[in-house]
């Protein structure tokens, strides 16, 4: 007897998966490369600092807004260090996430709770919900928002939801929405490279490069 709930479910487990992270690691490593081989031109002058080093500081200090950022646009800065920590405890610490990690590399550490897991995953998505409301009545951040800024927040709310409903067995078949839920995951990371989730790779170097930039000058970055 055929069921398609369990048929979709053991595609986006089986070829889905693996179709998107070859895309997903390939996409990674194409743009990485790019970076790197973006010509620039050389700088004659001497340097008065530590390039490297400011680099490095670099990396680590644009982690933390400048004052009065925060008081300057609340939503944005408070709503997104909530929606990444968030997102990085629901991803790395629900134990069946951690069970994937361990049959793929052999690798695990302790779970979180599912209370802990339920509570960070509603934070994300009320997190996403406000950076949306504020991207669409900010009249600047209005005008600067793209396609791909909506297409971003979408794909990042979706495994959280999805991955919400199919854990509690909210509504429809859990098979299906376990499929819903992986499939969600696999268009998040086939867009990944593609978009401006790539970020989550490239502000190291963005960040370094601006830092170096700046102490090979001898200011502060």
């Amino acid at each position: 007897m055929n069921n398609p709930a369990f048929d979709l479910l053991m595609w986006a487990r089986g070829p889905g998966f693996d179709i998107a992270l070859v895309i997903f690691l390939g996409g990674i490593i194409l743009r990485i490369v790019e970076i790197i081989t973006l010509g620039r031109k050389t700088d004659m002058a001497p340097a008065k600092g530590s390039p490297v080093g400011q680099g490095i500081k670099t990396i680590f200090s644009r982690s933390f807004p400048r004052e009065g950022l925060v008081k300057f646009a609340p939503i944005t800065y408070i709503g997104g260090y909530i929606f990444h920590l968030a997102f990085f405890v629901a991803f790395l610490f629900f134990a069946p996430h951690i069970a994937l990690f361990e049959d793929a590399f052999g690798i695990s550490w302790p779970n979180a709770g599912r209370v802990i897991i339920e509570s960070a995953t509603a934070l994300a998505v009320l997190a996403l919900i406000a950076l949306t409301y504020s991207r669409m009545t900010d009249p600047v951040r209005k005008a600067l928002t793209t396609f791909d800024d909506y297409l971003v927040l979408l794909l990042s709310a979706l495994p959280l939801i999805t991955g919400y409903v199919a854990v509690n067995k909210l509504f429809g078949d859990p098979q299906m929405m376990l499929a819903y839920h992986l499939l969600s995951v696999e268009a998040l990371m086939i867009a990944f490279p593609f978009t401006k989730l790539m970020h989550a790779v490239s502000f190291v170097f963005a960040r370094y490069y601006n830092g170096s930039i700046q102490g090979r000058k001898g200011a502060e970055s």
